[in-house]
């Protein structure tokens, strides 16, 4: 399977299909059929995905989820230690809830919610048919040492500050301008920025919960899962630094590359979605193609052969 092939002619596909989308508390649901579950990026909510939605509705059954914190889910307890197995937790709750206990998914994730994907794959590799991700925030596969590693710590602390000391507008333009570049937040509207203000008590969880998984590279060589590794040339160093190293660590995955930013699924949905859109056809195909070969060499084939 030639997936980068693939997914280069996937560029030209056509507009997308209308769905109708069912929002619900926390989650965002349209279509049937084989489930992919779209999580969304710090700051974000299950609202980012309504276009890749839309165009995966009329073949799957499409489920966008908040996270812990973020569009209809409450903050965390502040005395209750968090970590990245509390939002695998909340995910795993929500698919076990619309889909069952036993079915497999195909994963879509952006930056946070691209590392809660990861976790989710090695946690539970019997759940996950494939995983589509933009640049996942996996800031411990870097070195201590790299300067890139350093700015995203600093970038962490003085968000953190911000947030104890009441500053939200200044926290989500820290935030935001340095994943987008300076004045991104400044460009914003006013609702927009008044939006993302209202959600930046959650963004020092996203960072500790970050900053403590994986382990080791070992914990990324156990997903098995196809994977689709996207970024955006624009990006800043630290998302292109992940990129790079998870390319070599994570041993069954294609690679894709834009001319756009760390919010490329936002900003620029048109070249990323059709990716996504064909990286999920690709592996859903193989994965009806391997159920029906289970099938028919199944126990009855077996003991007709033995007759």
């Amino acid at each position: 399977m030639n997936t980068v092939t693939s997914l280069d002619a996937a560029r030209g596909m056509g507009a997308q299909r209308s769905a109708m989308l069912t929002g619900r508390t926390g989650q965002l649901i349209a279509g049937a059929g084989t489930p992919v579950v779209m999580l969304h990026s710090s700051l974000g909510s299950k609202s980012q995905w309504t276009g890749l939605a839309q165009r995966l509705a009329s073949r799957y059954r499409v489920i966008a989820l908040d996270l812990c914190g973020y569009g209809s889910n409450p903050l965390p307890a502040a005395d209750a230690p968090f970590t990245l197995d509390d939002e695998v937790r909340l995910v795993t709750d929500r698919i076990d809830a619309l889909v069952g206990t036993h079915e497999r998914v195909h994963f879509v994730g952006h930056s946070y919610g691209g590392l809660v994907a990861l976790r989710f794959a090695q946690c539970r590799s019997d759940r996950v048919a494939s995983l589509s991700l933009y640049e996942p925030l996996v800031f411990r596969v870097l070195d201590d040492e790299d300067p890139a590693l350093a700015d995203a710590r600093r970038l962490g602390e003085r968000v953190s500050r911000f947030v104890a000391a009441g500053r939200r507008h200044d926290a989500a333009r820290t935030f935001v301008d340095f994943w987008s570049g300076d004045g991104s937040y400044a460009s914003l509207s006013l609702p927009v920025r008044a939006k993302l203000a209202r959600r930046v008590d959650k963004l020092p969880l996203d960072f500790q919960a970050a900053s403590c998984w994986p382990l080791g590279p070992g914990d990324l060589r156990a997903i098995v899962a196809p994977t689709l590794l996207l970024s955006g040339k624009r990006s800043p160093a630290v998302v292109q630094r992940i990129h790079a190293l998870l390319t070599r660590v994570l041993l069954n995955r294609r690679v894709g590359s834009f001319d756009c930013g760390h919010m490329g699924p936002v900003t620029d949905a048109h070249q990323v979605n059709p990716w996504f859109e064909a990286f999920v056809d690709i592996c859903a195909d193989r994965e009806a193609a391997l159920s029906t070969s289970r099938a028919v060499v199944g126990p009855a084939s077996w003991a007709s052969a033995a007759d």
